[in-house]
């Protein structure tokens, strides 16, 4: 047997639980250093290879590229140096790659975080979110829960059962496990992925009233840029004079920018500046063209999800012959089913809006389909 490799960011009480097997340290080190020579390449799909990967590229200071499936493999990783080759969500169905120092993503992780909880791997592992959550419980001795293959159903269940201490997930995945009724015994809730709206937000310190709430702005290029845990959507208007570290942030033609370095950049976040708070209002590159017309379908789920009864919405575009596309939306309302007149009521609700905003074609689905990150499905293909 090879000598174990333990890496100075992995503390051995880390736990692995997935495909009904329990992976202690030694048995994820032991697999780290039977990898062979080589390019290393790993999926979301065998999470124990992708430990074992990781901590292989790290030893031999060889890059790793951590795929999602949305491009094909890369030609070519050479060199003696510790990169991740990451890939983003493509949820505007473009996913880009992006090459990221290791030691920088360690660099955002808390020591003492991942101490002692069991954490419920919600996200994609090889998306930036997902290696978070597997970076943080390594380093802190956690236990990882995880299935790879399970719906938000079975991932519910998995809390449940494993006594999840600890979820980091999209605001589409609490409202989910809000809709389930069920109570894991948390000690931490973080949301990312997606904007968090207020009446979310009040739901889960409704349900978890002890529970500290945090939401994370991160993303694949930069990582994390900031934290908020005052339980408000958004967050303070002030930070875009004095931010809370070292990104700063302004406002240009709605869109939200951060300055990397002496560069500014552009998130694609539609945002709004609403009394002493910053809104996040949906993404620019998600915004509808009708027939000429630009539709925010941020503001329409907004609309829907104020609607009595209404736990979920989605806003998307369909193709249209005539106008190039037409709003839809789909809406998650149980107390709804069996009653005739749910489509009247929410094109009333909406008679307001601006013509090219409001749907002309609603939906009253069960649960919203995700992506493998997590978020919703907003691409007129998946209509």
């Amino acid at each position: 047997m090879r000598p174990a490799l333990t890496p100075p960011w992995t503390h051995p009480g880390f736990r692995l639980v997935c495909g009904g097997r329990e992976w202690a340290w030694p048995d994820l080190s032991d697999l780290a250093a039977s990898l062979s020579s080589g390019p290393l390449v790993a999926g979301g799909g065998d999470l124990p290879r992708l430990v074992a990967t990781l901590v292989a590229g790290w030893q031999r200071e060889q890059p790793v590229a951590l795929l999602r499936g949305g491009l094909p493999p890369p030609t070519a990783m050479t060199g003696r140096e510790r990169l991740l080759l990451l890939e983003t969500s493509g949820t505007t169905g473009t996913p880009r790659r992006v090459t990221r120092p290791f030691d920088a993503v360690l660099a955002g992780i808390e020591a003492t975080r991942g101490a002692g909880g069991r954490w419920l791997l919600t996200y994609d592992p090889c998306g930036f979110a997902g290696l978070q959550v597997l970076l943080t419980a390594m380093r802190g001795g956690g236990t990882l829960l995880a299935d790879p293959a399970a719906d938000v159903a079975t991932l519910v269940r998995l809390a449940l059962e494993g006594g999840a201490s600890h979820i980091s997930a999209t605001p589409s995945f609490w409202r989910l496990l809000l809709l389930s009724g069920a109570t894991p015994p948390l000690k931490r809730i973080t949301l990312g992925g997606e904007a968090a709206d207020q009446p979310l937000l009040d739901a889960l310190r409704a349900r978890f009233p002890d529970v500290p709430l945090r939401c994370i702005y991160a993303g694949t290029e930069w990582g994390r840029l900031f934290t908020v845990a005052d339980g408000q959507a958004g967050f303070p208007a002030r930070w875009l004079t004095d931010p809370p570290g070292p990104y700063s942030f302004r406002i240009r033609n709605d869109i939200l920018q951060v300055r990397v370095g002496e560069a500014w950049q552009e998130t694609g976040d539609l945002v709004e500046i609403v009394g002493d708070r910053v809104l996040f209002r949906g993404r620019n590159d998600l915004v509808i063209n009708v027939g000429g017309a630009k539709v925010n379908p941020a503001l329409v789920e907004a609309r829907l999800l104020s609607l009595t009864g209404v736990s979920d919405a989605v806003a998307y575009g369909i193709p249209s012959p005539i106008t190039g596309y037409l709003v839809a939306a789909d809406i998650v309302a149980p107390t709804w089913e069996g009653d005739d007149g749910w489509r009247t009521r929410v094109q009333a609700a909406l008679s307001d809006l601006p013509p090219p905003s409001r749907p002309r074609r609603l939906r009253l689905l069960n649960q919203l389909p995700l992506s493998a990150a997590g978020k919703k499905r907003r691409l007129a293909e998946d209509a």
